[in-house]
Order: C-alpha cells, then structure tokens, then sequence
C-alpha cells in the first residue's frame, strides 16, 4: 500500500499542472460573442471579439440558410479586440442565423433573429404554440372519388380475404 502513495501523489500532481495549463490556454483564446443572442429584425446588436491578432481586419457576415448579409470590415485594437454594433436588416425572416468574424480564421457565435411584424419576412415559425390546423375545403367531385377509392379498397379487400379463406379451405378438405 505505501508503493502506491507516491505515485498517486506524482499522478495527482500531473492532473493538477495540467488542468492550470488547460486554464491558462483558455483565457488568452480567441473568439467572438454577440449580445443579445436573440433580436427582432430590425434591431442592433452587439459585436465583440477578444484574443484576437493586434491591428488586423476581419470581415463580417452574417449567414442562415441561404441568405448571407455583409456587414464590412472591423480593425481589431492594439490587445486584439474589438466591438461594434450591427444593425439587424428588417428583411430577414425568422430563423438561427451566424455571425461570422472572417479574418486568418473564421469565427462564429449563433445568433436568433425573429422576423420583424408585417416586414417582407415575417413568416410564422413552423408548429408555432398557436397556430391551429384546419381541414381544406374540398369540393363535391373530390369528396366523391375519396368516399369512391375508399369503397373500392374495402371491397377488395373483403374479396381478398374471401379469396384466401376459401383457398386455405380447399387445401385442408
């Protein structure tokens, strides 16, 4: 039992050294965020990225589905950060979208838009809380030609059972 404290005692040391470089990589790393996370269209939003190259230019976008809205470029400051604030084109219909920071990588934070009310884009979200399903009116002919297939598949059906208790019949007498 003694063997083994020292080498517990060496293993919980590596753990603990490499968990502190773990952490010491992490708070110089690069990214972007976006506040608010989730907006009208029509609204601004915030844009700031940190860890980034000093006194270099990226490129901004912003992506969903097949639409993509370029927002300029941004000059990064002396620490490699920067902050802008983006106005949300109305257009833009309901959806998850990205915001892109393009530079010598591209990085991205997610960002909701809803669709601005009565805007060009304001479509209802699919299986909205309150959106209600309702029967399409059929006219006359093609309620009769349903009731008429439906008749037709129960007759042959019952005439495929008949057929096959009268076959299983014949075979056991």
């Amino acid at each position: 039992m003694r063997r083994f404290v020292p080498i517990a005692a060496v293993l919980g040391l590596l753990l603990s050294l490499s968990a502190g470089l773990a952490v010491m990589a992490h708070e110089g790393e690069e990214g972007i965020e976006v506040e608010p996370s989730s907006v009208t269209a029509g609204d601004t939003v915030v844009l700031a990225g940190s860890g980034l190259e000093p006194n270099a230019e990226r490129v901004l976008l912003l992506a969903g589905g097949s639409l993509i809205v370029a927002f300029g470029t941004v000059t990064t400051d002396a620490e490699g950060m920067f902050s802008l604030e983006l106005t949300i084109p109305n257009h833009l219909p309901s959806g998850n979208y990205e915001l892109r920071a393009i530079g010598d990588e591209t990085l991205t934070t997610p960002l909701g838009v809803t669709a601005a009310a009565g805007g060009v884009g304001a479509t209802p979200a699919p299986n909205d809380a309150g959106e209600a399903v309702v029967a399409r009116d059929r006219s006359p002919l093609e309620l009769v030609l349903i009731l008429a297939l439906v008749a037709l598949a129960t007759v042959v059906g019952v005439w495929l059972v008949w057929r096959a208790e009268r076959f299983r019949g014949a075979q056991t007498a």
